[in-house]
């Protein structure tokens, strides 16, 4: 579905792509960030270069891992802490 307008292109929207600088389709560049900024990307970058992949092994631990602290399987209804309100006509008297 398009959503062009009268002049035949689409309006931003928040999910275009590379909308990064403002704009849809246009990316920031080298010199569109703050020294403060470029300073940040710096270390960042620095600090990912010693990150690794976790082999497939350790990803099939993790996993493991992880389902032993999911929820047990189990029967019954929905949770009820006594606080569940009940719904009745009133009684009429004649």
């Amino acid at each position: 579905m398009s959503m062009a307008g009268p002049h035949g292109s689409d309006p931003d929207t928040g999910m275009a792509s590379g909308s990064d600088a403002g704009s849809a389709g246009s990316h920031l560049g080298p010199g569109d960030l703050a020294p403060d900024e470029e300073r940040l990307l710096a270390a960042l970058e620095r600090d990912a270069r010693g990150l690794r992949e976790p082999s497939v092994e350790e990803s099939l631990l993790q996993l493991r891992a992880a389902e032993d602290e999911g929820p047990l399987p189990g029967r019954g209804g929905p949770p009820d802490d006594g606080l569940t309100p009940r719904f009745s006509a009133p009684e009429l008297g004649d």
